[in-house]
């Protein structure tokens, strides 16, 4: 019996698992994992994911972004373990499927061996890269070698304060995303990019230079002579349309709106996120209706956005996010299946005045029933005003079937006041029916049972829902209070909730947040 409890089956497993296992600790303790016996030492020294991050190499931790966090013996040991590790790949020949690299301090010098860490996964068949320069207040930038351009193996390309110089020898026939932030890339090259690499997708963050992004044509007479096409878009005879079917610009560095996009070459799109960028409402208008094939549209934090039109046959998913300035928005998409407005200002009067200019107008003109619309709201100050607001947006939106609400910005001792009365005598004939509401950040309430009460009686005379979900932890006892709270209405005679039912449970980030629940509570009326 002894002998067999002895047994460790772990290091039985097969490689390719203790390879998965070991990719989900960073570098230095996988190292660490290697002692425990020859089977993991010699897996940890052929994991395929090579993760190499400085802070993993100071005593103490700290942020990796602060100047002085490394000083020069640690900066000599951490670049001193990669070229050990790179070479030991580099003479056992192990295959590298994704290898991620930040670099701190970053100068001239560091450039050949980068260089050669680089070549090394590039020969062992790296699939992902991820290139991380960290460098405060310097434009000195690294600028990726002219060989990785030639890598058949590889996936993704993600780079950040990289250069990308147009490489005439340029051959990623397998590159799926490109990845750049803060990086400057040659206009040409990402037009040599987008048209050799037919599955591509392209996300930017931050990236200033860039001006416009179109297609090259290539003149049948001569098939090595690629010209630039920037103009207004009309189609040319001999024209390519790109096969680019994912777009992603992320502007988290306060960059302008850089782009002229090339709608009849780019006709091929498919997905279009657009976030924090100065978009006017005219290039919205004509990105839905140029792209004949748009399937999704998402705009995050744009801010220059008042009046959008959307006008698209072929739109099926559209995501307005946290857009400050939006008075209207007119919807006319026949086929959307999936609208979601997540708004932090609207619906958020402030304690003493509710202003209703921040509520945006929203006009359906052509979409169908099955549409399944998703409103996130983020609730300042909940009132009798801020419902009946609600109430009014909804039935005349009659498009949104979740409702998704986050109470924040209540101090404790808050009290939350709701008039009954005036709520019953506004809602005349049948409330607005939704399908599910959830309630976030239920943990960090700090309400009593009154304003729980309160709030959730408001929220029952604007609408019905016939699912109730409230995330919960381990040591929240607000949804202990919720539950006592619907009980004590299922039984008042007044209240038209009949039963309250516990439909089932669910850990949506079990693997980020195990400790976190979402009980689903069935509502009958």
């Amino acid at each position: 019996m002894d002998k067999m409890e002895s047994v460790d089956r772990i290091s039985e497993l097969p490689e390719f698992i203790l390879h998965n296992i070991l990719s989900f600790l960073d570098m230095k303790e996988s190292c660490r994992a290697g002692v425990l016996s020859k089977k993991w030492h010699a897996t940890w020294s052929s994991i395929p994911v090579l993760d190499f991050q400085p802070q993993y190499f100071k005593k103490g931790g700290g942020s990796k972004y602060e100047a002085d966090f490394y000083d020069q013996n640690t900066l000599i040991s951490y670049m001193g373990f990669i070229t050990n590790t790179m070479q030991r790949y580099s003479c056992q020949k192990h295959g590298i499927r994704k290898f991620c690299l930040e670099i701190p301090l970053f100068n001239a010098a560091f450039m050949p061996l980068i260089d050669t860490w680089i070549g090394i996964a590039v020969q062992n068949k790296v699939e992902e890269l991820d290139i991380t320069i960290v460098v405060e207040e310097s434009s000195l930038d690294y600028i990726l070698p002219e060989f990785l351009f030639n890598a058949r193996s590889l996936k993704v390309l993600d780079g950040d304060k990289v250069v990308l110089p147009n490489y005439p020898t340029m051959k990623l026939f397998c590159l799926e995303k490109l990845i750049l932030t803060r990086a400057t890339i040659d206009d040409d090259m990402l037009q040599r990019i987008i048209s050799n690499c037919p599955l591509i997708a392209l996300e930017f963050r931050g990236c200033a230079a860039l001006k416009s992004i179109s297609v090259p044509y290539t003149k049948k007479s001569h098939k090595d002579d690629v010209v630039k096409d920037f103009g207004s878009g009309t189609p040319q005879s001999n024209n390519r349309t790109s096969t680019l079917e994912k777009f992603f610009y992320l502007n988290y560095f306060q960059c302008p709106w850089p782009w002229h996009m090339n709608i009849a070459a780019l006709r091929n799109l498919k997905t279009v996120e657009i976030t924090s960028a100065d978009i006017t409402d005219d290039a919205v208008f004509e990105l839905a209706s140029g792209l004949t094939v748009l399937e999704t549209l998402v705009l995050n934090k744009c801010a220059l956005l008042k009046c959008v039109k959307i006008s698209s046959i072929s739109l099926r998913k559209f995501t307005v996010v946290g857009c400050p300035m939006l008075q209207k928005l007119t919807i006319d998409a026949p086929n959307l299946t999936m609208f979601q407005l997540y708004s932090e200002l609207n619906f958020a009067p402030s304690i003493t005045n509710f202003s209703s200019e921040l509520m945006p107008a929203l006009s359906i003109v052509n979409v169908q029933d099955c549409c399944d619309g998703d409103l996130f709201v983020w609730v300042e100050s909940p009132c009798t005003e801020w419902f009946i607001k609600l109430q009014e947006f909804l039935v005349g939106t009659k498009i949104f079937k979740v409702i998704e609400m986050t109470l924040s910005g209540l101090e404790s001792g808050y009290q939350i006041e709701v008039d009954e009365d005036r709520l019953r005598r506004i809602n005349i004939g049948a409330l607005y029916k939704v399908r599910e509401i959830k309630l976030y950040d239920t943990c960090n309430w700090e309400l009593d049972e009154s304003s729980i009460s309160a709030f959730l009686d408001g929220l029952f005379l604007t609408c019905r829902p016939d699912v109730l979900v409230i995330p919960t932890g381990f040591h929240n006892n607000i949804v202990e209070m919720i539950l006592i709270i619907l009980k004590e209405k299922e039984e008042c005679w007044k209240d038209p909730l009949k039963s309250v039912e516990v439909e089932g449970f669910e850990s949506p980030n079990l693997l980020s947040y195990p400790y976190e629940l979402e009980i689903k509570l069935k509502l009958s009326w």
